[in-house]
């Protein structure tokens, strides 16, 4: 079956940063990456002769997965990434066709499905798999395995893919997702050593992992990059709450797993669906903490309260801003009323909340930028205040505003020119050499740091009163205070240079 006569051999990288961030910006070792496991749990049952090997290049470095996949010589290397190590992701693969040119290799993720033209004009990949990868991916290692030099033709027949043909980069029709994502198997978690991954840092057991209880979100926030859920139709699937907790069954039994996030957008899709989930966790009597992201709204009371009787202790709550027009600019489709009142209901339940906010929003209207000046930013901040003193609230994330490829909030960035100039599709740059993206008119960006590092503060001084972490994420807690008075450092720096 292999290209040279032998078994295939398939290797599945998560790309890792050229250069590690200091900071530990991009989550290292804190969870698998489920993208890979998924493709790998797909391809084994489909394929089941192949060999496959799977690396946590964002774990391992840049240095030890070139060195991997030199040592597994692959016929097949497919690499998925996301935008901030795009320019990382290409130097890889280029590498890789030096030093192995023989091996094929496929570039998708995120990055890749927003923009598949850049992908094969910076790097050497042979192909590019747009949106959902599992069918595509399969459907290309059977091609291979019975064609040693595919021709362009092959390549029409597989759906969900850009590649080269004379000179000029052409794309397959879109790839239509799996309409029963019950039938996906679940990720190959036995192909990477889940003891290395430290969980979120707020738990009460470990260890913990991630899950997937659907794919997909039906909502339209100006600022989301999830292009690959709306590649094809429709744009939420939801796994049965049997398929669910068998997995869940099977982390537990298997893997040792105490803990359990879903990781889905929101759990809150479908309300019947989700009070399902929750009952069948209690009829087959798992016991296990579990937590989840929730949409504020809708959210019923009947659903808190089947959710806390099954387990779920701690939720991630999108509210984005504290200022009505901006949750209206972005397509929140929310109100700050019903961020107080999903809080409150949650807390009458005793279930811990994670308040996600962003920085200096962005958005349009009639075509005329929007966006959050430092004075809304700190409206933002005073209702994050009066949410923690009428003890609704108990943690947050609290993130500058950035425009990724695949969101609408990229095209409006572009249209107005907010990107700086020398951050111009130089990706690995917006996490490694600067977080302040944009720039916005007005805006001072010592102002922006300034706010930034109030809410990290704020953010530490919640987590060291929960006390609901444990020494495994010291180094984490370290790195953000680094990453903390770095910001504070250079915000000094500024302002002694004006």
């Amino acid at each position: 079956m292999s290209l040279r006569g032998e078994r295939m051999k398939v290797q599945l990288i998560f790309a890792p940063p050229q250069q590690s961030p200091k900071y530990g910006e991009l989550g290292q070792s804190i969870t698998p990456p489920l993208g890979i496991l998924y493709l790998a749990g797909y391809l084994r049952r489909e394929l089941p002769e192949v060999e496959l090997s799977v690396i946590d290049g964002l774990k391992s470095g840049y240095d030890r997965t070139l060195s991997a996949i030199e040592s597994f010589d692959p016929d097949i290397l497919g690499i998925s990434f996301y935008t901030p190590v795009a320019l990382s992701a290409y130097r890889l693969i280029n590498q890789v066709k030096e030093a192995l040119p023989n091996t094929f290799i496929v570039a998708g993720g995120p990055h890749a499905t927003a923009l598949p033209r850049e992908v094969l004009e910076r790097s050497g990949a042979d192909v590019v798999a747009i949106g959902e990868g599992e069918v595509t991916l399969s459907e290309l290692v059977r091609m291979l395995a019975a064609k040693k030099l595919p021709s362009h033709s092959d390549y029409e027949r597989i759906d969900g893919l850009a590649y080269r043909s004379s000179g000029r980069i052409k794309k397959t029709p879109p790839r239509r997702f799996i309409p029963d994502i019950n039938d996906i198997p679940f990720p190959a978690r036995d192909l990477v050593d889940l003891s290395e991954y430290s969980g979120w840092y707020v738990h009460h057991a470990l260890p913990e992992t991630k899950m997937l209880f659907s794919r997909g979100c039906p909502y339209h926030c100006t600022f989301c990059d999830a292009v690959i859920w709306k590649s094809s139709k429709p744009w939420v699937r939801l796994r049965t709450p049997e398929n669910i907790v068998d997995e869940i069954e099977v982390l537990m039994k298997e893997f040792g797993v105490r803990e359990i996030m879903d990781d889905s957008d929101e759990f809150n899709n479908s309300e019947a669906h989700a009070i399902a989930i929750c009952e069948e966790i209690k009829r087959r009597g798992v016991d296990i903490p579990w937590k989840t992201q929730l949409r504020a709204w809708p959210l019923s009371e009947k659903l808190v309260r089947a959710m806390a009787e099954s387990g779920c202790w701690y939720v991630h709550l999108g509210i984005e801003s504290g200022n009505p027009e901006t949750l209206r600019g972005i397509q929140k489709h929310i109100t700050v009323e019903q961020v107080r009142e999903a809080c409150a209901r949650l807390k009458k339940y005793d279930i811990k909340i994670l308040g996600l906010f962003m920085l200096f929003n962005v958005w349009e209207e009639d075509g005329e930028l929007r966006f959050e000046d430092v004075k809304k930013t700190e409206n933002t901040f005073r209702f994050i205040e009066s949410l923690i003193n009428e003890k609704l609230l108990d943690y947050i994330g609290w993130s500058v505003t950035t425009p990724y490829p695949g969101s609408k909030l990229y095209e409006i960035a572009l249209n107005h020119d907010l990107i700086k100039p020398r951050l111009l599709n130089q990706w690995d740059a917006w996490i490694t050499d600067d977080a302040y993206v944009m720039r916005l008119p007005g805006v001072d960006e010592r102002e922006m740091i300034r706010m930034k590092t109030l809410g990290q503060i704020l953010r530490a001084k919640l987590i060291v009163k929960s006390r609901r972490f444990g020494y495994k994420d010291i180094p984490f807690f370290i790195q953000k205070g680094l990453k903390l008075l770095h910001d504070e450092v250079r915000s000094r720096f500024a302002n002694n240079g004006r």
